[in-house]
């Protein structure tokens, strides 16, 4: 079986000019693939408070997930995906329990794609004929991670890489049951307008 290993490291983290966000960077190069880099979050609209994420190199296909501010990164609500001009479809079972019932499905480029939790620190992305994993490693502020280390197995080729690659920005870890009931509380207090008094 064909087996490509990469890593990504942080390179950067800054503010842009006209955002109040700080940006993170992390650039590597996959084997086949070439220079490749995800910045989370690329961009922000304030007036709709999202978060945009993005995966670029010049052999990858161009990707953005942009979805509702929580904890400096998009989360599952609201959501628009795309990859090399597709727009995604995703579903989620918001109430299963196992991580594996509980898994994202994406629909893109006419591919159908299962992204899980795995134990570790690790994701897994994979269709029919390839899989990638993408495990977490070090931290360089509190939510982010030094360096993403991943693994392509199969048939993946520069969409699957960077799809999985795009889904390391984005805030994913109520994809387990625990880590749904651990950020509940914080998605709840984000929802509500709390009244001033003053």
């Amino acid at each position: 079986m064909h087996v490509v290993r990469f890593t990504l490291a942080h390179a950067a983290s800054g503010r842009g000019r006209l955002r109040k966000r700080i940006s993170h960077t992390w650039i590597g190069t996959v084997p086949g693939v070439g220079p490749v880099e995800l910045v989370c979050p690329a961009e922000e609209d304030l007036a709709r408070e999202t978060l945009t994420t993005r995966v670029s190199g010049p052999g990858m296909p161009p990707m953005s997930f942009t979805g509702v501010d929580f904890r400096g990164r998009p989360r599952l609500a609201r959501v628009e995906l795309t990859a090399d001009g597709w727009a995604a479809r995703l579903k989620r079972r918001h109430l299963a329990v196992s991580a594996g019932r509980r898994a994202l499905r994406i629909e893109v480029a006419g591919r159908a794609y299962r992204y899980r939790a795995l134990p570790g620190r690790r994701r897994e992305l994979r269709r029919d004929g390839a899989v990638v994993t993408v495990a977490a490693g070090g931290r360089v502020a509190r939510r982010y991670s030094h360096t993403l280390t991943g693994e392509a197995r199969g048939a993946a080729d520069a969409l699957d890489i960077g799809l999985a690659l795009l889904l390391e920005g984005v805030y994913t870890r109520n994809l387990t049951f625990g880590g749904a009931l651990y950020s509940w509380p914080g998605r709840f207090l984000s929802r509500v307008e709390i009244p001033d008094f003053s």
